[in-house]
């Protein structure tokens, strides 16, 4: 894991936002199923995802939920065609490893867009994105 980042001032004390981003990682893996899909049985938390990325127009929305669905996409192809074996099981164990650092960093970045987006904001249309991954983990916990 990349060295530990520095504490920021919305953080609360001890998190740090790979720590916020990797939580939410972690749920939003869990939401993921060989039979369920984000896009279409659960649009909600599609766009739940979609939203932390903090796109700043409609237009790259569209790319945020692009990227959102390649990332579903991907473990729940895994998630369907690995068995029961070891092999399967390991399969299995990798794809959600490698989803959930995918997560983390589509999360991270989204932090970062937000703060690049609040320099050119009024202050009453800053949004805070750590507070917005809180909210997100503290709803789906």
């Amino acid at each position: 894991m990349n060295s530990p980042e520095p504490q920021t001032p919305s953080a609360p004390s001890g998190v740090t936002d790979p720590e916020l981003a990797q939580r939410a990682a972690e749920l939003a893996v869990g939401w993921v199923s060989a039979v369920t899909s984000l896009s279409k049985d659960r649009q909600d938390q599609g766009w739940q995802l979609v939203a932390l990325q903090h796109s700043g127009s409609g237009h790259m929305e569209m790319y945020a939920w692009g990227a959102v669905e390649t990332w579903e996409r991907r473990l729940a192809e895994t998630l369907a065609t690995a068995d029961d074996s070891a092999e399967g099981r390991a399969r299995i164990a990798r794809a959600k490893e490698d989803a959930v650092s995918q997560m983390r960093d589509m999360l991270l970045s989204g932090i970062r867009t937000a703060e690049q987006l609040n320099t050119h904001r009024e202050e009453a249309h800053q949004v805070d994105p750590r507070a917005d991954l809180r909210r997100f983990i503290s709803r789906n916990e």
